[in-house]
């Protein structure tokens, strides 16, 4: 297989050569495999790479919130673009348009594997070893788990026990693996969860500790529908005392680390800064600006609400518009961004939607309301709550934080924009049926055409 016979070798290199964590090793380009697995201090490194894998261009750096949103009706694409993101957009893909994110996954999880492998046959403090365990197992955990949402059927709309997903892998090695089925990628993500779950600690904002195990764990058991333990999870994290709704909405997306809401933030620093590939530069008129909220986005709200305020009017190519500010810079670096993964707000959205779909609509509600207080929104009835306001509720909490278009497609409904095709914006579907098979990315071809395991996807 192509990519693993390229990155199976390269995996741990990157992962401890490009790290924030600085120790007095030799350069990392002389050491042998063995040497360079040799220490627990090494160890860390290569976990912390893992967390830089995370910040690849294509993952979390920006194209994997931005696919997901272009994608839904939140945002639409100006005449006047730089090229970006169309095909996401117009839903014309093809086998080479959509591998950036199964590249960079993939050598987020080989990476990972040689410190879980590894680990445990090193001398050294137990608990350190330990969370530097769970830390990898969670990583691993999260890449396997976007995949599948992005390659796979999502397990409401198919059959997870025949649909393919991606495949599992668990050892950094030279192999052309086939896809595992949609239960077996979910049923992995949440063994390795649970298994991180009793190694690690609570270890900050930064990186996966106790709380954002639980609140990823939250997010996959209600993909799964697995809602009792969605809940669960969830409750885990809002019974914690260590986090409280934030009064200033606009103050969760500042400096990161300073929210009262982050439960996981993939942390940027000014060394990071991409300047135009920042993840802001997308939106932001002194960059790019392409993508713009869409009359779909402001329609949602009503006055007083403080997420509707998350956007300002500026002028790009001499003409006047609205541009999206929840990115729009970090540390005075326009468009720098720390990504909030995992924060407080989602977990009364996940625990709502979980009671919503075991019919306990009045706790649903309670929810709904703790959150839609905090932002200004008028309370809601028990009989307010049905599958639009849940996702149309997820789309006021977090447009642009890459759920949008994973929402409709796990709530089944079809996505419907109704700003569609005017002269502002490029051509481009008005409604895409979660039927539809481009609601799946297509397995790259180059996958394809090494690894004779490899399946494509229906419709490519």
């Amino acid at each position: 297989m192509k990519f693993f016979k390229n990155i199976a070798i390269l995996g741990l290199a990157v992962g401890l050569f490009a790290c924030e964590e600085q120790l007095e090793l030799q350069p990392f380009q002389s050491l042998a495999t063995s040497e360079a697995l040799n220490s627990v201090d090494n160890m860390r490194v290569a976990v912390n790479g893992a967390y830089d894998g995370l910040q690849g261009l294509n993952y979390y750096g920006r194209d994997f919130q931005v696919q997901a949103d272009v994608e839904a009706d939140m945002v639409y694409i100006t005449t006047a673009n730089s090229n970006r993101f169309i095909l996401n957009y117009t839903y014309d893909f093809n086998q080479d348009s959509e591998g950036g994110i199964f590249d960079d996954a993939y050598r987020v999880i080989l990476r990972v594997n040689n410190v879980i492998n590894n680990i445990d046959d090193l001398e050294g403090n137990q608990t350190r070893k330990d969370q530097i365990k769970g830390e990898a197992l969670a990583i691993r955990a999260l890449a396997h788990f976007d995949l599948v949402r992005l390659y796979g059927v999502t397990p409401s709309q198919g059959n997870p026990s025949s649909d393919l997903g991606v495949p599992i892998i668990l050892e950094a090695q030279i192999t052309e693996p086939a896809r595992n089925t949609v239960a077996e990628v979910y049923n992995q993500v949440i063994a390795d969860l649970n298994a991180a779950q009793g190694l690690v600690g609570d270890n900050g904002t930064f990186n996966f500790g106790t709380d954002a195990i639980n609140a990823l764990l939250a997010r996959v058991h209600l993909y799964r529908g697995n809602y009792n333990e969605a809940i669960t999870a969830a409750s885990a994290v809002i019974n914690s005392g260590n986090y409280a709704l934030a009064d200033d909405y606009a103050g969760i997306f500042g400096a990161p680390g300073t929210s009262s809401e982050e439960i996981f933030t993939l942390r940027f620093t000014q060394a990071e800064n991409r300047g135009s590939n920042n993840l802001g530069s997308i939106y932001n008129p002194d960059s790019y600006g392409d993508i713009r909220p869409s009359n779909d986005f402001f329609d949602l709200f009503e006055d007083g609400d403080q997420r509707s305020t998350m956007v300002y009017t500026a002028t790009k190519s001499g003409a006047e518009d609205i541009f999206h500010s929840k990115y729009l810079s970090q540390d005075g670096i326009p468009g720098l961004h720390s990504p909030r993964l995992l924060r407080l707000a989602e977990m009364y959205l996940i625990r709502a939607e979980a009671n919503w779909r075991l019919d306990n609509t009045a706790d649903a509600a309670a929810d709904l309301n703790t959150l839609r207080t905090v932002r200004g929104a008028s309370e809601i009835t028990e009989g307010d709550v049905d599958a639009q306001f849940i996702v149309d509720e997820r789309q006021r909490e977090m447009a642009f934080e890459g759920h949008a278009k994973f929402d409709y497609y796990r709530l089944g409904l079809d996505i419907v924009r109704d700003q569609c095709n005017t002269d502002e914006q490029i051509t481009a579907p008005c409604t895409i049926s979660i039927t539809d098979p481009k609601m799946i990315y297509p397995i790259p071809q180059y996958e394809t055409l090494v690894n004779q395991a490899m399946v494509q996807n229906p419709g490519y």
